[in-house]
């Protein structure tokens, strides 16, 4: 057989039959290295926040000692942003800004933002949180004031150093007004006794929590509102049967 006048015989075409398999082979082993890499880089990339969202409640106890501890619960299990969230655009929203400027959030969509800020709203006070509010302030309750806002921050390693530059889970955070003086001590918070050092982080998250409210505390009325501030004040109405 001729091809472009070269004469290829039965063994040249073996020979091409084989070198064309190998190279499709290294082709498909250099492309599966390919996807592996980037998958991992993709991963190391991905902002975790995309994947989970967790509700905390944070509330301190003193101890026989004197000293004061921080102890946390979560309301529920921790759940996907789209089953949190109602829109796919929001999911959006929330996972572009957490990626771009951890921290506590404020979407820069001030429509997003309050839809956010109101979904948040809801699942604090949509059922009977008598327990939970009980918890957060530290005694038993009846339509308390509470504050929320949601957060994410940048993971690390047990040896303080960026992990991946990966952001963690959205946390959303319930607050007792009362203890916003102690949380925004920064020397309070030093003294803050935490169950395990991964707790850490969450004493700094608190002094962050509380700065903020004192600052938009201090701002004039004009300069605030449910489409910027990222600390909503909301009433957690809890109902009390009497025997």
């Amino acid at each position: 057989m001729q091809v472009f006048g070269l004469v290829i015989t039965t063994d040249h075409a073996r020979l091409l039959l084989a070198a064309l398999g190998g190279v499709l082979a290294l082709g498909g082993f250099l492309a599966g290295r390919w996807t592996r890499h980037r998958a991992r880089v993709l991963f190391k990339r991905e902002d975790l926040v995309a994947s989970s969202i967790v509700v905390e409640m944070y509330g301190i106890k003193t101890n026989a000692d004197g000293s004061d501890m921080l102890h946390i619960i979560s309301l529920g299990n921790p759940s996907t942003l789209e089953q949190f969230f109602l829109t796919p655009d929001l999911v959006r929203h929330i996972r572009r800004e957490a990626a771009r400027h951890p921290g506590l959030l404020r979407l820069s969509n001030h429509v997003a933002h309050r839809m956010m800020m109101d979904e948040a709203k809801d699942v604090l006070t949509g059922g009977d949180a008598r327990a939970n509010m009980d918890f957060v302030h530290g005694r038993p309750t009846q339509n308390d004031e509470t504050l929320f806002g949601f957060a994410s921050y940048a993971e690390q390693n047990h040896d303080g150093t960026s992990l991946h530059d990966q952001v963690g889970r959205l946390v959303l955070m319930v607050v007792s007004p009362t203890l916003i003086d102690c949380l925004a001590d920064l020397e309070y918070i030093k003294r803050l006794r935490v169950r395990h050092s991964g707790y850490l982080p969450r004493c700094e998250r608190l002094h962050d929590f509380a700065r903020e409210w004192q600052r938009l505390q201090a701002l004039p009325n004009a300069k605030r509102g449910a489409s910027t501030d990222k600390i909503w004040q909301i009433t957690v109405r809890t109902s009390r049967c009497q025997s």
